[in-house]
């Protein structure tokens, strides 16, 4: 198998505590995983804590306890950072960890924005604007950028994160993988993204929406193959499929409530569009209905949703589906309390991923 086709694994770990990301990160790398991301809030989502650490102050501190294993936000936005301040943010991160960073970016989430009354106008393009700065502050000295929500006067950064991957030849940029789902965003990954990582889709819709991903790409003059396609997904994996399948059931109805547009897809209709996330946000004394109307979602949905649940034969069975249709990185959201992460993520990398390692 070339590198081109070599089918990687992620792991998402939790927003808390240090304790438990430090234990399930280590053991990741150990285990063999490829990446590691973090999700990048302000508060997390859930129904007794919202505990959340800030992101690159987390994978730096996982760049001193790490040796190999990428480091990613899953995902960032640039509502809460200038993209000069994110920008130098990663490159730090990428110098301290010997070049294993990658930003994950999107256009925002409403637990990042909401409680602080951040304006939420013009996601797309001002993402944009901000990923055309990220790339030039990484590659350009001394430019000006005069856009509709970014303004820069013979703006550079120093350190850029150019690190050495021989002695004569330089890495020169970090990895810019793109959350997308929608027509414009996708056009955002074919003219700047690394890579594609959209979430929760089906293996058809992924393997259309690659396509036109990959035609886009050639229009700006770009190499479709060096956009590296890349997946995430909710995991829930066990010996007893029956048994995984009822431990997981009332929470993936939860986060599929959160994301009606999928339940939408599935040919279901959502019993609430209140709890969306994207630009809605579930405050603690919301919770409680959260769950009440998620649990009207029939059980079948689940079945029929993108999730990953049952035995490791059966996340091998539906991975290999994405792998058909073109995925060659996952990343893995395993839907189990924190303390059961480290374990269940080991299953994983045993039972699941040499399954894909093959020469």
């Amino acid at each position: 198998m070339n590198q081109k086709d070599k089918v990687k694994f992620g792991i998402e770990g939790p927003n808390y505590p240090w304790s438990t990301i430090l234990d399930v990160a280590t053991a990741a790398e150990k285990a063999g995983f490829d990446s590691y991301w973090t999700p990048d809030h302000l508060v997390a989502t859930g129904v007794r804590r919202w505990d959340a650490l800030e992101a690159w102050c987390t994978l730096t501190a996982l760049a001193v306890n790490t040796k190999k294993i990428k480091l990613a936000t899953g995902v960032s936005d640039t509502y809460r950072y200038h993209p000069a301040a994110l920008a130098q943010k990663v490159a730090t991160l990428d110098i301290i960890s010997g070049g294993r960073a990658i930003l994950g970016i999107g256009i925002g989430e409403a637990m990042n924005l909401v409680p602080y009354c951040i304006p939420y106008d013009k996601p797309v393009a001002r993402t944009e604007e901000a990923l055309e700065i990220i790339r030039k502050l990484w590659s350009e000295d001394f430019f000006d950028y005069s856009g509709n929500y970014y303004k820069l006067q013979r703006a550079f950064i120093q350190p850029k994160p150019s690190v050495p991957i021989s002695e004569t030849k330089f890495r020169p940029t970090v990895p810019i993988f793109v959350a997308a789902s929608s027509p414009r965003t996708m056009e955002m990954v074919a003219k700047y993204g690394d890579g594609w990582l959209p979430a929760n889709m089906s293996a058809s819709e992924y393997a259309t929406d690659l396509r036109k991903i990959r035609d886009m790409a050639k229009q700006y003059g770009r190499d479709p193959d060096g956009i590296e396609p890349a997946h995430f997904t909710y995991v829930a994996i066990g010996k007893d499929r029956d048994a995984t399948r009822k431990a997981v059931l009332p929470q993936a109805k939860m986060l599929l409530l959160s994301r009606p547009k999928v339940i939408e897809k599935l040919g279901f209709k959502p019993p609430s569009y209140d709890f969306e996330m994207t630009f809605k946000l579930v405050f603690p004394e919301n919770a409680k209905s959260w769950m009440e109307f998620s649990q009207k979602l029939p059980d079948s949905v689940v079945d029929k949703s993108p999730y990953i649940i049952g035995t490791p034969e059966d996340a091998i069975e539906k991975i290999d589906e994405y792998v058909k249709a073109g995925c060659r990185h996952f990343v893995i959201n395993f839907q189990v309390p924190a303390s059961e992460l480290r374990d269940t993520s080991k299953l994983f990398a045993e039972k699941v991923m040499p399954h894909f390692r093959h020469e």
